[in-house]
Formats: C-alpha cells, structure tokens, sequence
C-alpha cells in the first residue's frame, strides 16, 4: 500500500479527480497497479513550499519496508528502488502533461 501524504496548513491542496493534477496522480497510480491511501503528514519538506502559496502533495512509493526514517539502520530494497523509479518515470510523464 503506498502512501500518500497531504499537510495541515493554509494552503490546502486538493485531492479530488475535479483537480488536473491530481487526476494525473490518481490515473498514473492506478497505470501502474498501486493501491493508495491519504494521510496527513507534516514531516516533510513539502510543508515548506505549502508555507510560500505553492500547491504540493508528498508522495513516496516506498512500499514492503520498515519506516525507519533517518535511523542509524535506515535501507531501502534494491527491488523496491527500481520499481520506485518506474513509478516516479510514470507520474512525472503524468503531471507534465496536465493542461
């Protein structure tokens, strides 16, 4: 289950298939087979860009492993990686079309 990331701040953005940009998230997700669910997360650097009037959403593909942010023993699966990578090739090819 991959896991999708939104922040708590003024600047909200949407989640809804009404929104190009997450229209191209939801359709290139579901392209690649992915199952995902909404949070709400404010651990990472997109609550930066939120806090300026820029739009973001979190996003990490990371799936089958341990959360050990910054941990001494954090790692990532070299199988995993890879397919993340697929995924990131497909949504960014996604986004960079929205009109």
């Amino acid at each position: 289950m991959l896991q999708m990331v939104f922040f708590k701040c003024k600047i909200l953005s949407p989640s809804t298939r009404e929104d190009p940009f997450w229209a191209a998230i939801d359709d290139g997700l579901k392209k690649e087979g992915c199952k995902y669910k909404k949070e709400i997360f404010g651990a990472t650097d997109s609550r930066f860009v939120r806090a300026q009037g820029i739009r973001a959403i979190g996003f990490s593909p990371i799936i089958n492993t341990p959360s050990l942010l910054h941990d001494h023993n954090e790692f990532l699966n070299e199988k995993t990686y890879l397919r993340d990578v697929q995924i990131y090739e497909n949504l960014i090819n996604k986004l960079a079309n929205v009109n």
